[in-house]
């Protein structure tokens, strides 16, 4: 998923790099002044990657139906993440069940921090001396991680390795059983982090405490966790329940 791309020329070697690691789900978020003309200059065998791209507005819409997402840095933010390198990002996708996303920032500034804060991980490609690389750079060093991952598991073709629909963010695919329990949305897990973080406020807990920080930690953890949608909504049912005896103390 590209957040924001401002060179259309990029949008291209992105999809280009995606079609030679056999991946084809190309997510668009936002893209000012976006020329599809200019995108297939760069493009050669990706442009029917390009031609399916789905274009959104923002990264909730780009991340729905995802239950583990991950966002690219380059550089420190101001809350702590212990950030991963493409091959580690790599083994855990096709660990992890559900659709997964990885998100890029864009060119002159990488992702800000409302569109990391839809992530559960971070990805750090390491690099001697100059931290930043291309965009298309770095989706392609990302896209071969994936694409070594697949071969190792027995993917050896494009009709063995990719799977429409299975990985928004175009991740290669195992072909595994599916999960006794629905896994529950990124949307569901930050609706409930953003309830427990408006709960808390109301309590001691978050005496000295930043809510951006907490907010980053739950979120973490509940990307950790890999909760299902039932494990959710019992979360939220004991929130709410909390949320209502605070704001009525004397009803039974």
């Amino acid at each position: 998923m590209l957040v924001q791309p401002l060179q259309p020329g990029n949008v291209g070697a992105v999809a280009r790099a995606m079609a030679n690691t056999g991946l084809r789900r190309l997510v668009l978020v936002d893209p000012p002044s976006f020329d599809m003309e200019r995108a297939r200059w760069m493009a050669s065998g990706g442009k029917r990657i390009l031609d399916e791209a789905r274009f959104v507005a923002t990264v909730e819409e780009a991340v729905e139906g995802c239950t583990w997402a991950v966002g690219t840095t380059a550089r420190k933010r101001r809350w702590e993440w212990a950030p991963m390198d493409p091959p580690s990002l790599a083994t855990q996708a096709f660990e992890r069940e559900g659709p997964v996303a990885v998100l890029f920032g864009r060119e002159d500034h990488g992702l800000d921090n409302d569109s990391l804060s839809w992530c559960q991980a971070a990805l750090r490609i390491p690099t001697s001396g100059e931290p930043s690389l291309n965009l298309a750079q770095a989706v392609l060093l990302t896209c071969s991680a994936l694409f070594t991952e697949a071969r190792s598991r027995g993917f050896v073709g494009r009709d063995d390795i990719v799977r429409q629909g299975k990985r928004s963010g175009g991740g290669p695919v195992s072909e595994r059983p599916r999960p006794p329990s629905e896994l529950g949305s990124l949307q569901m897990q930050r609706r409930t982090v953003d309830m427990a973080v408006e709960l808390l406020q109301d309590t001691p807990y978050m005496l000295g405490r930043n809510p951006e920080q907490v907010t980053v930690t739950l979120g973490q953890f509940l990307g950790r966790a890999q909760p299902t949608k039932v494990e959710l909504e019992i979360l939220l049912g004991m929130i709410k329940k909390t949320r209502w005896k605070l704001d009525h103390p004397d009803d039974g």
